[in-house]
């Protein structure tokens, strides 16, 4: 079985510098060394699996982690850790035990790097990772490994363990990655607003290994004008899917941009509290203090029922400039997609469209009269027809806040 590592792509085409020091926890065999070594990295090995297969019927595994963990000089900081799926199998308390252990090697910024399985068919022993190429990884099944099963930790166990460490990405479901791993960047001591996209970071690497194709990229007039009327520096919120997507046209083209996947939340919020569940200000996860020049919902609002979309809008007024603007796409037939796609911003202000769901449902939103009664706040600045690459009719809007 193979896995494409969007993280560790990411890592060496955007993140990591000449000079920076990598930790590497794996072995030596998986060949990602060279790498880093070839962008004239420092590179220490510590080989946790090697300590697994050691300690698995030991008394004392956190003891046993120190005499593992070879001594560093005192002045030594990581820049980046990878861990690989190695946090699946070891106990919470040995997690925490080990950043602890880290700790003195740690600084503001330093990268974390781990992969964490999912779903039912977990592995019941590390996997040994070999390089292909592009950072396609192949599994090899090592009979030296040890059997250890997988502990099935959830991204909020791992971080509640993980003192000072905060989720800065994750990457799933990418085309050549397993569908059942997630990969997690998590920062040390971050001082950023989570959903802050900074240049460098893991979403930018999606074009490295993906390119558009021309029947996917769409002509938006609303985008433009967008675009065109936010003021230098304009703080921007994306609120569509984060999976898969390139941000990274778009964050050359503002100030500040937050990503923020409101459909994934909704969905959640519906799982936990049940179908009437609306959207609320935790699921904006920046400074309350920001105030948004420009958001995008894509086509959030075809999902949303009226009391979401009268609830959505207030909130986002809310962290909104007067004149900021709101720019949404409504489909026109009786039928539409049953999950919403995603939209990219190419450098040339065209729009990438994939991921459209062939499945469709019922349309739930009611004319645009209806849609505007929802959104009291707000004045009409740009109308537009369209037609998305799945064949759908839209209607794309620019709203701005009223003063």
């Amino acid at each position: 079985m193979q896995h494409r590592s969007f993280g560790l792509a990411a890592l060496t085409t955007e993140m990591v510098k000449s000079g920076d020091r990598i930790l590497d926890l794996g072995p030596l065999s998986s060949g990602t060394t060279q790498a880093f070594l070839s962008l004239n990295c420092q590179c220490h090995i510590e080989d946790l699996v090697e300590y697994l297969a050691d300690n698995q019927h030991g008394g004392d595994p956190l003891q046993a982690l120190e005499d593992h963990l070879i001594p560093k000089p005192a002045n030594l900081k990581f820049d980046v850790i990878l861990c690989w799926d190695l946090l699946n199998f070891l106990e919470l308390d040995v997690i925490q035990h080990l950043i602890r252990l880290l700790q003195p090697h740690l600084k503001q910024g330093t990268i974390l790097h781990t992969m964490r399985y999912t779903g039912r068919n977990q592995p019941h022993k590390p996997r040994r990772f070999r390089l292909l190429e592009n950072f396609c990884f192949e599994y090899v099944d090592d009979p030296s490994y040890p059997e250890v099963p997988s502990k099935g930790h959830s991204t909020v166990t791992l971080l509640k363990c993980m003192d000072r460490f905060s989720l800065f990405n994750s990457l799933m479901k990418r085309e050549g990655m397993d569908q059942n791993v997630t990969e997690h960047f998590l920062e040390y001591d971050s001082i950023a607003s989570r959903n802050q996209v900074r240049s460098g970071g893991a979403s930018d690497v999606s074009a490295y290994f993906r390119q558009v194709r021309d029947d996917e990229r769409m002509e938006f007039a609303g985008i433009r004008k967008a675009l065109e009327s936010l003021p230098a520096g304009a703080t921007v919120l994306d609120c569509g899917r984060k999976n898969g997507r390139n941000i990274d046209a778009l964050k050359k083209k503002v100030g500040a941009l937050y990503v923020e996947d409101l459909h994934a939340s909704l969905a959640w919020r519906k799982k936990m509290h049940g179908e009437r569940s609306g959207f609320s200000e935790s699921m904006f996860s920046f400074d309350p203090g920001t105030r948004l020049d420009g958001v995008f919902l894509w086509d959030l609002l075809n999902f949303c029922s009226p009391e979401q979309i009268e609830a959505l809008g207030e909130l986002l007024a809310g962290r909104m400039v007067p004149g900021g603007q709101l720019h949404f796409l409504v489909y026109k037939s009786s039928q539409q997609p049953q999950r919403p796609a995603m939209f990219e911003v190419l450098e040339d202000e065209r729009v990438a469209v994939t991921g459209n769901s062939e499945s469709r449902s019922d349309r739930t939103l009611g004319s645009t009269a209806d849609l505007m009664r929802l959104l009291p706040g707000y004045r009409l600045f740009s109308h537009h027809l369209g037609r998305l690459p799945s064949g759908d009719s839209v209607q794309e809007f620019v709203l701005q806040l009223k003063a």
